[in-house]
């Protein structure tokens, strides 16, 4: 901006020596008729300079309004990835929140499980002790049983000898 502004000033400290070189050419004018067509030259290629400058400088205006339109647009869009930024990051933060009472969850989940498993083994191994005492009483009360009928058996054959005796 500064820049432009310098060049500005130096094309019009150029126009102004233009103006004063003009200026001395047309008293030089007066003085000599001979140098009138050098100077009538140097007029008009002054004035094409001048032509150009300007042309120039307009173009430089345009450039610049260019420029400035850009800059604010690349500002406003800076300003809207910026707060996109912001909120993905506020985003990652209740994601990361979330995550930590998500891991916090599955701790307390998996120490419930692991106690859970811990009784369900109890509860496995006291069923199979249960199982193997019912089984040996089972067998017992199979075997009872036996005696049980051999001694009525017994009983019997005893009651009918007893029968037979009497």
């Amino acid at each position: 901006m500064e820049a432009i502004k310098k060049k500005l000033q130096a094309m019009k400290l150029e126009r102004e020596n233009a103006l004063d070189r003009a200026d001395e050419t047309e008293s030089q004018k007066k003085d000599a008729e001979m140098k009138l067509l050098a100077a009538e030259e140097e007029v008009n290629l002054l004035q094409k300079k001048h032509s150009e400058r300007e042309h120039e400088l307009e173009q430089c205006t345009i450039d610049l309004k260019n420029a400035n339109a850009t800059l604010e647009e690349k500002e406003k869009k800076a300003a809207e990835a910026e707060a996109e930024v912001a909120a993905l990051n506020r985003r990652i933060q209740l994601l990361e929140e979330d995550l930590e009472r998500a891991e916090e969850r599955l701790k307390t989940a998996s120490e419930k499980l692991e106690e859970a498993s811990k009784a369900a083994d109890e509860s496995e191994r006291l069923r199979k002790a249960l199982e193997h005492k019912a089984q040996s009483e089972e067998e017992r009360l199979d075997g009872l049983d036996q005696s049980l009928k051999e001694a009525q058996l017994l009983a019997e054959e005893a009651d009918r000898k007893y029968d037979e005796v009497r």
